[in-house]
């Protein structure tokens, strides 16, 4: 009898337009290939009302925990209770956590997947299945250090919440908008979910981390080897016919409402777009993305027609054939970046900031079609190097080459067999072998 899967997130695993849902779709869609559609589960903890997203699967919804009971569980656990933490009390309401008792004793799956420890936190002691996986994105005591590091400059805009906001009530948002009120809740959440972080692994059989020294990091941290590495399934593509435009087409891409993406293409124009112009008249930056700040208009108004703004591209195809070099120049954030992955599966040689190959396991010489340089006033002289034709084009063989290497499908389904302890299913009519 085939083994059934149950997916717990509050996260829908579509559309796929960030880190997350490549994950989390990626696992659904394998668990789906491997065990088949009417055996896999998928709870989205959500509103009442709310509609269905179209993905394989079957789904369920659980009542996401309203804002009266959200402040109510933060009122009497945060302040008694140093080990609990505030993303815990978002979800740790009693009713949500009867509400994943009664689906996991209903459904009895084989294997189990939470998404983060906000949702870990509710896993039953009883019944288990045969596997038992937490997906932890990222480390979030890393993140909020990152964030208050950042605020130091006092140069960005920090949204502290970030796309958590959707699950904060929104009295509190606003409250924690305030430098004064969301510096010393970051440090205290820094240091207990850095706490949570080494104590909620030892509950599952595997901890999924997208950044390999975050996995180290937490290893050492937690005293136990049961966390690794996970990638994402990105769609399988050909890449397209390059024609690398000539004057060279450098390329930026990325939702342009976030802050880590304003800073970093606005901190690129300023250090290096005058030398990049001086040395070639013609060269062009287009910018892929919607909401643009009135900083980076006005950046773009100084640099037109060099820079040019082009909104919502939802084709990258043909963005993706003419780009001679895709550019990464974050100076702060978390996660893999996709859009940098997709770049380099279509053959996009792409120069990087550290931040932004973080999680993938690239060399920073050029090796893997992309090279990493965190002083973005030297970029004029790298760009140099890799708009010249030849390189450009061996450049663009190698990042082709990586991405298969370490995001080919065949490679990504190995490793979540690996991770589910699952293989192939058998012809028709045979048994589903389980390893």
């Amino acid at each position: 009898m085939p083994e059934t899967a149950l997916i717990i997130s509050a996260t829908a695993p579509v559309p796929v337009d960030n880190g997350k849902r490549v994950v989390l779709h990626g696992l659904l869609q394998y668990l789906v290939d491997r065990l088949g559609p009417e055996n896999v589960h998928y709870a989205i903890v959500d509103s009442p009302g709310g509609p269905r997203p179209d993905f394989p699967g079957v789904a369920h919804r659980l009542d996401r925990p309203g804002a009266l009971s959200q402040l109510a569980t933060l009122a009497r656990r945060v302040p008694t209770d140093r080990s609990y933490t505030v993303q815990e009390a978002m979800f740790g309401a009693a009713s949500l956590r009867d509400q994943i008792h009664h689906l996991v004793a209903w459904l009895r799956p084989d294997i189990e997947v939470y998404d983060t420890l906000r949702l870990g936190q509710h896993a039953p002691d009883a019944p288990r299945g045969r596997r038992r996986i937490l997906y932890l994105d990222d480390l979030f005591s890393v993140r909020y250090d990152r964030i208050l590091a950042v605020d130091e400059r006092g140069d960005v805009d920090i949204n502290p919440l970030g796309e958590f906001a959707a699950n904060v009530p929104a009295p509190l948002r606003a409250l924690i908008r305030h430098r004064a009120v969301y510096r010393p809740v970051l440090r205290m959440e820094r240091d207990r979910i850095r706490r949570a972080e080494a104590r909620v692994v030892h509950g599952f059989d595997e901890s999924l981390l997208v950044n390999i020294d975050e996995v180290h990091r937490l290893r050492r941290l937690a005293g136990t080897d049961r966390v690794r590495v996970v990638h994402g399934m990105l769609p399988a593509v050909t890449p397209p016919p390059r024609a690398p435009a000539d004057p060279p087409e450098l390329v930026f891409l990325g939702r342009l409402n976030i802050p880590h993406n304003d800073d970093a293409i606005c901190s690129f124009i300023r250090a290096a777009m005058g030398e990049l112009v001086r040395r070639h008249p013609d060269i062009r930056l287009r910018i892929i993305g919607k909401d643009p700040s009135d900083a980076l208009l006005s950046l773009v108004g100084r640099y037109s027609p060099n820079i040019v703004l082009e909104g919502f591209v939802a084709d990258l195809d043909d963005v993706f054939s003419t780009a001679t070099v895709s550019l990464a120049p974050l100076r702060f954030g978390s996660g893999v970046k996709i859009k940098m992955l997709d770049a380099l599966a279509r053959g996009v040689p792409t120069l990087a900031t550290t931040v932004s190959v973080e999680g993938v396991p690239v060399t920073h010489d050029g090796q893997g079609g992309c090279y990493v340089e965190d002083d973005l006033t030297r970029w004029p002289d790298l760009i140099d190097e890799m708009i010249d034709r030849t390189h450009n084009t061996q450049l663009s063989k190698a990042a082709v080459e990586f991405f298969d290497s370490v995001y080919g499908r065949d490679v990504v389904t190995a490793q979540y067999d690996d991770i589910f302890g699952l293989s192939a299913p058998a012809v028709a009519g045979a048994p589903r072998p389980v390893a």
